[in-house]
């Protein structure tokens, strides 16, 4: 997996095309890995495996575009473009969520706000389910006790965001826990700050693809308990932060530049903000 990270060193050189052919490569891979892992008993393994590459290749495609879209914010200066990127990576992330599952692209669709997501089941007849992401819940709480609640940047986003006076003090004007993002009070009209950080919530759900991981084991749980089985059908397993922050933390280890390193590179090459002491 670190063959994806470590090679977005010089951080001047990065461009579209390369940021591009990480997502899109991400996607194919650990979809194709995905497709494999949920395969059915009776299908040919190439034939699964092919499938789930090519769909998480289109998937991966959105998640760049709507990366793109992200930097627009700053850019722009206009903070409708994250509502306008939100779809795009929801629409992203639920195919290459589909192909790590094994499924046809367009069988389910979800769309995040905070700690709520939203399923739309198109297999047999439309469903549209609610789920509850713990891990984000737990995110969302934190921030809400430690943090006041900004409301106007969060409907005007499609994000939750929350504001301090304390997050300088970690030699931070900004930070992304989860899906929530919390900013330095004299920092809410920083356009490429928030779109920084929301690059951060993306990457965050760029790894959603190994929840689905999972999804042969919980279906056993499902089968042999039925409490299991009720409070699953309320609840997304959001536990991609277990492989997301470990990677993140490793990659910011005995570096020059803050930026030498791609997660911080990517955040930085769409929101403008790279910079080096």
């Amino acid at each position: 997996m670190a063959l994806f990270f470590c090679s977005v060193t010089h951080y001047a050189q990065s461009n579209d095309t390369e940021m591009a052919l990480y997502n899109v490569g991400f996607a194919s891979v650990f979809s194709g890995v995905g497709a494999l892992i949920n395969k059915k008993p009776d299908e040919k393994w190439h034939k699964v495996l092919l499938k789930g590459i090519a769909q998480g290749a289109a998937g991966g495609y959105l998640i760049f575009e709507s990366k793109r879209l992200i930097g627009k914010i700053e850019s722009k200066r206009a903070w409708e473009y994250s509502w306008y990127a939100k779809f795009v990576n929801s629409a992203g992330t639920s195919i290459v969520e589909n192909a790590a599952s094994n499924l046809n692209f367009y069988d389910l669709w979800h769309f995040n706000i905070g700690f709520n997501r939203l399923e739309l089941d198109t297999r047999d007849q439309l469903k549209l389910k609610y789920k509850l992401m713990p891990l984000s819940f737990i995110a969302t709480t934190y921030s809400l006790v430690n943090h006041d609640f900004e409301f106007e940047r969060t409907l005007q986003t499609g994000e939750l965001v929350f504001s301090g006076n304390t997050i300088k003090d970690y030699n931070a004007s900004g930070t992304a826990i989860a899906n929530v993002v919390v900013l330095d009070k004299t920092e809410m009209d920083n356009y490429a700050l928030l779109s920084h950080e929301f690059i951060h919530v993306y990457q965050y759900y760029d790894f959603n693809v190994f929840n689905t991981y999972l999804n042969k084991p919980l279906q056993n749980l499902k089968v042999n308990s039925n409490i299991f089985d009720r409070v699953s059908n309320h609840l997304y397993y959001d536990l991609q932060g277990l492989i997301f922050y470990p990677l993140y933390f490793s990659q910011i280890q005995n570096i020059d530049c803050h930026y030498d390193n791609f997660f911080e590179n990517e955040a930085g090459y769409y929101s403008n903000t790279i910079f080096c002491n």
